[in-house]
């Protein structure tokens, strides 16, 4: 193996295994699992591939800074959020047949729809209404990572990020369900 790496790097080639991160937009057989961290953004039909046609998917990663719009087909990877449904020609099904997802602010507030993954370690703190998401009002959330230091409100509906604790309870008109209806997290 070592005598292998050093013939590689005498010619110049990379041995480097590819990641999601630095893959290209690539068209894979439908018949292939979609590999981890990709999203599909298209159908399309090849007679390099089996089955009845459309029988490919057009498949990449999503962005790290801004937004990806995918076939509502696709799972949405660990960390991204639902933002909203849109249609396209370009994936199967009926309209609304896409969804635009994209990491969430670190920062402050993102308002995701309630369709979508909640991502580990953030809180939930109103609900609202969008003609963007999916289902009945109220469909969204308002949701962010919970202060680091001194307490933060959350809707009771809300996970308790690791390393948080319920030090109380109230009541809000921009979370749901009967008061009291909120809890008020912190650091230990």
């Amino acid at each position: 193996m070592t005598m292998l790496v050093v013939l590689a790097a005498a010619i110049g080639v990379n041995l480097a295994a590819s990641s999601p991160a630095s893959a290209a937009t690539t068209t894979i057989c439908k018949s292939s699992g979609v590999p981890a961290g990709y999203v599909i953004i298209a159908e399309g039909s090849s007679s390099s591939c089996p089955y009845a046609y459309p029988n490919t998917w057009t498949i990449t990663t999503p962005s790290t800074t801004g937004t990806t719009t995918v076939c509502k087909v696709s799972s949405i990877p660990a960390g991204y959020v639902m933002l909203s449904e849109g249609s396209s020609t370009q994936c199967p099904y009926a309209w609304p047949n896409t969804m635009t997802i994209r990491i969430p602010s670190t920062t402050t507030t993102t308002v995701v729809c309630k369709a979508g993954p909640l991502p580990d370690g953030y809180v939930i703190l109103a609900e609202g209404s969008s003609t963007q998401c999916p289902y009945a009002w109220p469909n969204t959330w308002t949701i962010r990572i919970p202060a680091a230091s001194g307490t933060t409100v959350v809707c009771s509906v809300s996970p308790v990020p690791a390393g948080y604790v319920v030090v109380g309870t109230g009541s809000s008109t921009q979370c749901p369900y009967a008061w009291p209806n909120t809890k008020t997290i912190r650091r230990p």
